[in-house]
């Protein structure tokens, strides 16, 4: 059961896939499309859980009232501002999926993306996560790509993280494993090259 303050009262249904996002002040409309991006998935039996890390109470306000245009939304809030590893835990802590795709608010996912990744990992049980290349925009549209390695060894760790956090999706057991994510400051706005590198460890 869900006890959640919000839209989602009641609700026994199990999700194959949860969205973790994390979010503090960003600018609404970044926030609206990146929120529509993952409700317009192909794929639709997920939950989105979103915590607010600690947002000034206007865009909290507008937040909750956005949210509540679609049931799939579990939409909590952390009393001050703890950091994106604090508020992505929190999520975990909640989430019921067996799979758990990362998003974040001021991204934009392309509609296909939890059906190909949950068709990679389900067809490939030896990766324990996959993620994906990304489009690089701005208020013009799309003006680059970001390629990554398309399978990344140790090597590919030293200059910088081989994997786009917001593009992961992982199995739900090899994140918990891993136990979370570190929200120790030392690793504070790296807390996904950090926890890349646990899991390849």
């Amino acid at each position: 059961m869900y006890e959640m303050h919000g839209n989602r009262q009641g609700i026994c249904h199990m999700p194959e896939l949860s969205v973790l996002m994390g979010i503090y002040n960003e600018k609404k409309i970044q926030a609206a499309r990146a929120i529509d991006s993952i409700l317009g998935q192909t794929f639709t039996d997920f939950e989105l859980i979103i915590c607010d890390d600690g947002s000034e109470k206007a865009f909290y306000q507008w937040l909750q009232g956005f949210c509540k245009k679609d049931a799939r939304i579990r939409l909590v809030r952390n009393g001050q501002n703890r950091g994106l590893a604090a508020a992505l835990n929190r999520c975990l802590s909640l989430a019921s999926g067996r799979f758990l795709a990362r998003m974040d608010a001021d991204d934009i996912s392309v509609p296909e993306r939890f059906e190909k990744q949950l068709a990679f990992l389900k067809e490939h049980p030896a990766y324990a996560f996959a993620a994906g290349n990304a489009y690089l925009t701005d208020e013009n549209g799309v003006w680059g790509l970001r390629k990554m390695a398309e399978a990344p060894q140790k090597e590919d760790f030293l200059h910088t993280s081989p994997f786009i956090h917001p593009t992961v999706m992982f199995r739900r057991e090899a994140l918990l494993r891993a136990g979370g994510y570190c929200e120790s400051e030392k690793v504070l706005r790296v807390e996904d090259y950090e926890l890349f590198m646990r899991l390849y460890a």
